[in-house]
């Protein structure tokens, strides 16, 4: 089963999952907070790489603009630098401050869960941003990981002639979204028996820590490493690991911000892809939160299985937006209207006028949220 099998099928269970009417999803018995404006709580539980900066920007940006039209008095914005025991702690700030609803992306599922219960038990809306919850009465607004690790293997695959060995550096040890990517990176090889993972690491999202994991893998495989698959923010790290061994860079998925790209096209002999995951989910979220409590109808119909639970039906994914090659590749089985095949020129030229750790983005203006998700 190659990768679009795999997505047509978590399309499948999605679509058989979402057949529940507004009476009987869990999450929506907290939308109704009166006219507003909205006092909205945004918890973010990491804050240490680009990334989340961009992703905590966007929705600073959207609230300013929801709060000029009037739809919110405030949207309070923390970080967590201390993992899950910081955000518990500052979620059961944001409950004391009597907002109306939160919007979470956690650290991880488990620790966080009981104050979630709490927020929701109190008549909080909670909308849960990129990385899910496997509770009924949450609406998460997930960008899709199967298709960032599943796209980024079989591209890898594909890149070293369908055989041979690999090594893996993953993102936040107990992070939901690296536990879904890892599942995805996972079908994906189980149907190729020619390509042996030899090792999967820990990066933690971060460069140097990445750059020091590559460093191990080397010294413990040498040149039996014929592919890296590796998620977004460490690429270069491994990259300066592989120059200080002074080995040559086999194929290696890659980066979506600009200095990665500029890295890449500056080097005619790197072999990569980037595959990007939008920053934007959080104001796409916090979008979605204000029009539910503006009385907006969400069509239900959007909504798929929790990636967690497939037993509830409570979960918007945002798709990925672009696949970058250095060539624009339009024949590959993941590309679509809402997935966008394009070249790594074009890819630079997006992020023209913007610092080298940009993101590849795409977020949904407030007309789009009701024409994509409402009623």
């Amino acid at each position: 089963m190659k990768l679009a099998s795999l997505l047509a099928g978590a399309s499948m269970l999605c679509l058989a999952a979402a057949a529940a009417s507004a009476d009987d999803l869990a999450f929506l018995k907290n939308v109704d907070h009166g006219d507003g404006p909205f006092k909205i709580g945004f918890s973010n539980g990491f804050i240490g790489n680009a990334w989340r900066a961009q992703h905590v920007e966007g929705v600073e940006k959207a609230a300013a603009e929801l709060k000029e039209a009037g739809l919110v008095s405030d949207v309070i914005v923390v970080n967590s630098t201390s993992g899950a025991s910081g955000q518990i702690a500052q979620i059961n700030s944001l409950l004391a401050q009597g907002i109306d609803a939160l919007v979470i992306n956690p650290v991880s599922a488990e620790p966080l869960m009981p104050i979630v219960q709490r927020a929701v038990d109190s008549g909080v809306l909670v909308v849960v941003a990129d990385n899910p919850l496997p509770m009924d009465n949450v609406l998460n607004v997930s960008l899709d990981h199967t298709q960032y690790w599943g796209i980024s293997t079989e591209w890898l695959i594909d890149a070293i002639g369908g055989k041979g060995n690999i090594v893996a550096i993953e993102g936040l040890a107990g992070n939901t979204a690296n536990d879904w990517r890892v599942r995805a990176r996972d079908a994906v090889l189980a149907e190729h028996p020619d390509v042996t993972l030899l090792s999967s690491v820990i990066g933690g999202w971060d460069q140097a820590q990445a750059r020091e994991a590559m460093a191990g893998l080397l010294t413990a495989y040498g040149d039996q490493i014929n592919g890296v698959l590796i998620q977004e923010v460490m690429n270069e790290g491994a990259i300066r690991a592989y120059k200080a061994a002074g080995v040559a860079v086999p194929p290696l998925t890659g980066d979506y911000v600009l200095s990665y790209l500029k890295l890449w096209k500056a080097d005619p002999e790197l072999q990569s892809v980037a595959v990007a995951n939008p920053p934007g989910v959080g104001s796409d979220a916090l979008r979605i939160t204000v029009e539910l409590l503006s009385g907006g109808t969400l069509d239900t119909e959007k909504l798929v299985a929790n990636p967690l639970n497939a037993d509830f039906s409570n979960t918007i994914l945002i798709p990925e937006p672009y696949v970058v090659e250095r060539e624009a590749n339009t024949t590959r089985p993941w590309c679509s209207e809402q997935v966008k095949c394009i070249s790594l020129d074009e890819a630079i030229a997006l992020l023209d006028g913007q610092s080298d750790a940009a993101s590849l983005d795409s977020t949904l203006t407030q007309d789009e949220v009701r024409a994509l998700y409402f009623k």
